[in-house]
């Protein structure tokens, strides 16, 4: 038994973009940046992200080039023989979910000092100064 699952985070390079198959089927494609290595050794490989169905029908209008999201499905190479005869290869992800990541503005930072009813500030919220013994 094989388990195929890979999981992408990144912020969308362009716009999600539609076609229809033959039969009538939606395909909404777009692409995330996907970062290996680190300082001056880091490399960006792009992967082309693909859904099917109800998401390639109702979540296109939301992907837009520079949105963050992390998407989760089967990784696949998909080959084919380009204009100048040369073999061709790209990485591809058939996406099972998407989340769509919430913006930081509203979020306290990890580090944020917390202040008490008392007046006292705190880098701890469960800091208690009354001991019970």
């Amino acid at each position: 038994m094989s388990i195929n699952t890979v999981i992408f985070s990144g912020n969308l390079g362009s716009d999600c973009t539609t076609r229809s198959t033959t039969s009538g089927k939606l395909i909404a494609t777009f692409s995330l940046p996907v970062k290996q290595g680190y300082g001056e050794h880091e490399k960006t490989s792009w992967v082309q992200c693909r859904m099917f169905g109800a998401k390639a029908e109702k979540l296109p209008i939301y992907l837009t080039r520079g949105t963050k999201v992390t998407v989760t499905g089967q990784f696949l190479l998909e080959s084919w023989t380009g204009k100048d005869d040369t073999e061709k290869t790209t990485a591809v992800v058939l996406v099972n979910d998407i989340d769509f990541s919430s913006k930081q503005e509203n979020k306290p930072q990890k580090n944020q000092l917390i202040t008490s009813q008392s007046g006292n500030i705190t880098s701890d919220p469960f800091y208690d100064t009354e001991i019970p013994f």
